[in-house]
């Protein structure tokens, strides 16, 4: 066991806050399979670990209320600014500990089981069919949508997730929009641009409100007040109601209501729902068509797949097509592992620990980089390379048979972009569900092409795209 000496400080000035990937590749170029960052003002040591074994070690020895690194920003507004609103029910996001472990215990029965996400498959695909429509609207003369078009997907998730979260329709996805819809979207800009100041920046906000935090402060205040109000209007409708639901028929809010008969725990889970729902969902879709468009190959190979489902363009999407459609699952895959929206996991050492051999004190940050991780040629042959037959499963290979990475073995520790554990992302079956539902309807109605440059990345505080997404999307004939 070694006491790990100091192997890098922050350069000053060599990095921008958008080139944190820049900085994990860096660090694994110059350092391997781990290396230790300290001496960042305002921020703990920082222990980056390259290696799966090491992750699934580390893992394996957490503790029973894991802590995750994340966002002290919200922690300081949930626990303190605005404590008389939050009172005990914190939530899940940018909260450790009992508090944490006390809120999930309330929610997550109904969250993670796999029937509730299903029953939002027919709102969710009406979500999705509007936005086709407005999509026929965005495109202009050559067939191409316009630059902003991540903007418009935040729209879409927005959409989506208040539908489940809140039990209504917000209006995100149409031309106008109403005067709600166009507020709550002019916050959740907000949110994203100062997110990134306040979380990535050298934590000023502690001393001093800059203009980014009130910013920040006001989009969450905006969240809040819009979740409680449509809370309310639920429970009144609940209370008020004298039908006898089927259980198929109780929605998602109805149940926690039900579950807790507390309006603020649907609240608030609702409010951490938009806020790490919205932009991963936006960019995962995002990122997805753009490797469908550059590997016209696998996009011929899923629009095949899902013409199987859909015989129409405007056939709904089913509980049964989840099922049906293992390549769209599998391109969906693969992208999150090329361009996962959150670059890095990690935990809080609560404890002393030995990590590779390395003995690191509590308190540190131990950032897993996905981002870095699952492109390495060691787990994935041909990294840079979109092959989503390397996820199906052994049934599911009869037509890709012919592909050499097909069926291929993955380290389960690899790409683990909905997190891990307790601490897997909670909305993870809405997620996909939600993807899922966009790309086939994408796909089985438009080819998908991108006649640009290659499309760069950015973190902020996810993995963005920072060029225009001029998509060209050209009806299909059939």
């Amino acid at each position: 066991m070694t006491q790990m000496s100091k192997l890098m400080t922050a350069p000053r000035g060599q990095y921008k806050i958008e080139d944190l990937d820049k900085v994990m590749q860096d660090l694994h170029r110059q350092y391997g399979r781990i290396a230790k960052v300290n001496g960042l003002i305002g921020h703990p040591d920082l222990l980056f670990v390259f290696d799966a074994d090491l992750i699934r070690d580390t893992f394996k020895k957490e503790e029973v209320q894991p802590h995750r690194p994340a966002m002290p920003s919200l922690r300081n507004y949930k626990s303190k600014l605005r404590k008389d609103f939050f009172g005990d029910n914190m939530g899940l996001i940018g909260v450790h500990g009992e508090k944490w472990d006390a809120f999930r215990a309330q929610v997550q029965q109904v969250m993670l089981q796999p029937s509730t996400a299903k029953k939002y498959i027919a709102p969710l695909d009406e979500i999705s069919s509007d936005f086709m429509d407005r999509i026929q609207e965005m495109r202009d003369e050559n067939n191409e949508l316009p630059g902003d078009f991540l903007h418009e997907l935040y729209k879409w998730a927005l959409e989506s997730i208040g539908r489940v979260a809140l039990d209504t329709r917000l209006g995100c996805v149409s031309k106008d929009g109403n005067d709600e819809s166009k507020r709550m979207i002019n916050s959740i800009n907000t949110f994203f641009w100062t997110v990134a100041e306040v979380e990535l920046r050298m934590p000023i906000w502690r001393i001093y409100e800059t203009s980014a935090y009130k910013n920040y402060i006001g989009a969450l205040d905006t969240f809040r007040d819009l979740c409680m109000r449509h809370i309310n209007i639920a429970m009144e409708k609940m209370n008020s109601s004298t039908e006898q639901k089927s259980e198929e028929r109780i929605s998602l809010v109805e149940r926690i209501l039900q579950k807790t008969n507390n309006p603020k725990i649907a609240a608030v889970l609702a409010l951490d729902l938009i806020m790490v729902g919205v932009d991963t969902t936006s960019v995962a879709a995002t990122s997805t068509i753009y490797q469908l468009s550059q590997n016209p190959d696998k996009q011929e190979i899923l629009f095949n797949e899902i013409k199987r489902s859909m015989p129409s363009p405007d056939t709904k999407f089913t509980i049964s097509m989840l099922e049906t459609m293992p390549y769209l699952r599998a391109c969906i895959k693969e992208t999150l592992r090329m361009y996962p929206v959150v670059i890095g996991n990690g935990r809080s050492l609560q404890t002393d620990a030995v990590i590779g051999g390395y003995h690191i004190p509590k308190g540190t940050h131990v950032i897993f980089p996905h981002l870095v991780v699952s492109n390495l040629e060691q787990y994935f042959p041909e990294p840079d390379r979109f092959i989503p037959e390397r996820w199906l499963k052994r049934g599911e290979l009869k037509e890709h048979s012919g592909c050499p990475h097909a069926g291929q073995k993955i380290h389960p520790y690899v790409s683990l972009p909905f997190g891990y554990g307790r601490r897997t992302c909670i909305g993870r079956r809405f997620a996909e569900c939600e993807l899922q539902i966009l790309l086939s309807k994408l796909i089985r109605r438009y080819q998908v092409e991108y006649n640009y440059e290659k499309l760069t990345y950015k973190v902020n505080p996810t993995y963005i795209p920072d060029k225009p997404l001029k998509f060209k999307l050209t009806e299909r004939s059939g």
